[in-house]
């Protein structure tokens, strides 16, 4: 909900929040016309908020709440109602334009892409508690549980033993942990964490059952031979694979440990 002034043009809502005791006409004018600028909607200062679309509108309350160069700012999923390649665009400009300003911003969002893109410190919310803090590398890299990982982008959870002496056996390791001493658990991996070749040898053999291409990467489902355990890896394009085909993944690291509670 943008809950803009009915009544008032897309110009006027977006200078309503600045003070005239501490701006001239000039300024106010200034400001107005770089945000609206900043939003895309030039040639639209006069439309009235029933003239303009949805996500129009989203850009208007959000010029108006940044005109005032506020030092904090919540912002609840500001960009939810653009479309993929505007809300992008307009995400970049508009944490630019909050470091510029000083301004500290509260971003809340359910997007785990625009999560880590857009913070420099990322909080992970659990049944109103903080499950996991810290900068957008730490928590994918070093997520404190397989549920926090998924939160932050795909995953596979993947069966695992550990020894005593620390040695993890799992679908795609080469160790071998004896059964009578071990613990049991799970390993978390990245699906870009595993490399995929047609070289034998190169890591465990499986049978390449689906390719989903995304135009800038692909993703492979992957039979294992041994196990038949399934697996997803990411590779930069599906030119060099065929479904049906024979290949070798390797696991490139790290592994995530967890043990079963």
């Amino acid at each position: 909900q943008g809950a803009l002034f009915p009544h008032l043009s897309v110009a006027k809502n977006i200078s309503f929040g600045l003070d005239r005791a501490q701006y001239s006409k000039n300024q106010i004018s200034q400001i107005t016309a770089e945000m609206i600028s900043l939003i895309g909607m030039n040639g639209l200062e006069d439309r009235m908020p029933y003239q303009i679309s949805g996500g129009q509108q989203m850009r208007v309350a959000l010029a108006r709440a940044l005109a005032i160069k506020p030092k904090l700012i919540l912002l609840d999923e500001p960009f939810a109602a653009l479309d993929a390649a505007f809300r992008d665009e307009l995400r970049t400009e508009v944490i630019g334009l909050l470091r510029s300003l000083g301004s500290t911003a509260l971003l809340v969002t359910h997007d785990r892409e625009e999560a880590l893109v857009s913070s420099d410190r990322v909080i992970l919310m659990r049944d109103g508690q903080v499950a996991q803090s810290g900068t957008p590398e730490e928590v994918y890299e070093t997520p404190n549980s397989a549920e926090i990982a998924a939160s932050t982008g795909d995953v596979l959870t993947l069966p695992a033993l550990k020894s005593h002496a620390g040695v993890i056996e799992y679908p795609l390791s080469t160790s071998n942990v004896s059964i009578s001493e071990n613990q049991s658990g799970y390993v978390v991996i990245r699906p870009e964490e595993i490399r995929v070749s047609t070289d034998v040898g190169t890591g465990q053999e499986g049978v390449l059952t689906h390719i989903d291409y995304y135009g800038h990467d692909a993703m492979l489902t992957v039979d294992l031979t041994s196990s038949h355990t399934i697996i997803r890896a990411r590779v930069a394009g599906p030119a060099d694979f065929t479904v049906g085909q024979k290949v070798y993944l390797e696991h490139l690291g790290p592994i995530r440990y967890f043990s079963h509670r």
